[in-house]
């Protein structure tokens, strides 16, 4: 039989403070959840009751300035244009990385493991040596970014079979503001669910050269609306493209890269053409340096977060937008997201799918500017990095009575 590392006889054999060692895992190497482990980490560093803290991520990651990182997993990029060769490379990864973390922790003194993501395909092949081999000596934590999982492949019985099995290890789950009603968060007494803040992130300086060349625009008088980030079907562009040919004085930024293969951006090139607005859609389509973003914020009168009603997570671009305290329309449907929007009151929520209402809530923000922006001071003050790690530390520190 196991006997914990955080049993009350083990306890009794190291008196004096209670220290803890933090371990957090990514196994992508850019994107909202690498972000959110960056600065993650940066606030486990400096909380006084953490000893050590660990940031494991894949090799190709560039962590420049943070000397608790370490790169043991496979690279998550493949210098390849091959579909069916980045298929491979993904399940190659999603079977070996937690092997390398499964070996990792071994040798490791207890700590907390935050699984900042985690590999859900393959959970039915690596949880039971977690939990037989591990358990006893580690606690182990999951951030529920996405706390929706009906949709991921490759089917609606696996996701939920997969889920189950990775939440009975946990001992704790971390979401954020909005937890679905979902089977495989049920019947688990072990593991505690706790809602804590997102925490918002710093931005360096605008790009000089970007924002110098978004600047006429934004002299021409016009409202300019801007849809951030990587880009897919559930931020609904056709809506903000046709609501444009609606509202004479708008224009809309569109800044990212295509999601994946199966994304057709000419299609709503195209449709910019159809409502006549093309000359009033802006497109910036490549993955934006954090100066670039900072341009393209701070260049913005309204950032679209308007998303399809299948969305339930919490936008990352929410946290980034807010130190800039810019206008948000966000879509109300069941998410984290629009949770935060009615609480905080920091934008103006919209009907999903619905162009009416997005130009209906667009006209509204007009005359909510001074009224969001003191909003957005509660908001800073509730989401910080500081917080959340602090009511983290007294909940593993709660579960270690336990």
């Amino acid at each position: 039989m196991v006997v914990s590392d955080y049993s009350p006889e083990r306890r009794a054999q190291k008196p004096g403070s209670f220290l803890m060692r933090v371990i957090v895992y990514n196994s992508s190497s850019f994107g909202g959840c690498f972000d959110y482990g960056k600065a993650l980490v940066q606030a486990y560093k400096q909380h006084q009751e953490v000893e050590v803290v660990k940031w494991l991520v894949p090799q190709n990651a560039v962590a420049d300035g943070i000397d608790s990182v370490q790169k043991p997993f496979l690279s998550d990029v493949l210098h390849s244009q091959s579909k069916w060769k980045k298929q491979l490379h993904f399940l190659y990864r999603v079977v070996v990385n937690p092997i390398i973390l499964f070996f990792f922790l071994i040798k490791e003194k207890p700590s907390r493991v935050i699984f900042n993501d985690f590999e859900q395909l393959t959970a039915f092949f690596w949880v039971p040596f977690f939990r037989i081999f591990l358990k006893g000596k580690h606690r182990f934590c999951i951030i529920l970014h996405d706390p929706d999982r009906d949709a991921y492949p490759p089917s609606l019985w696996f996701s939920r079979f997969s889920m189950k099995k990775i939440i009975g290890l946990m001992d704790v789950a971390i979401y954020h503001d909005f937890l679905p009603q979902k089977v495989y968060y049920e019947g688990f007494n072990q593991c505690s669910f706790v809602d804590l803040p997102h925490g918002f992130f710093t931005m360096p300086k605008p790009d000089p050269e970007l924002f110098k060349g978004l600047s006429p625009y934004q002299n021409q008088g016009s409202t300019i609306m801007a849809i951030l980030g990587n880009i897919r079907e559930e931020k609904n562009y056709h809506l903000a493209i046709e609501a444009l040919s609606s509202l004479p004085d708008h224009r809309l930024i569109i800044a990212g890269k295509a999601a994946n293969a199966r994304v057709n951006i000419q299609h709503y090139r195209d449709l910019a053409v159809k409502f006549k607005v093309e000359d009033r859609v802006i497109w910036i389509e490549k993955f934006l340096t954090e100066e670039e973003l900072s341009a393209v914020i701070e260049i913005s009168d309204v950032i679209l977060l308007n998303y399809s009603v299948s969305f339930t997570s919490q936008s990352g671009i929410l946290n980034i937008v807010a130190p800039f305290r810019k206008e948000l329309i966000v879509s109300d449907g069941p998410s984290s997201l629009a949770s935060v929007v009615r609480k905080f009151g920091v934008g103006e929520l919209v009907e999903p799918e619905s162009l009416h209402s997005l130009i209906h809530g667009l006209k509204n923000l007009e005359s909510k500017e001074l009224e969001n922006r003191i909003h957005w001071e509660e908001y800073l003050a509730y989401a910080s990095w500081e917080n959340h790690v602090e009511k983290a530390v007294s909940l593993f520190k709660q579960k270690e009575t336990e």
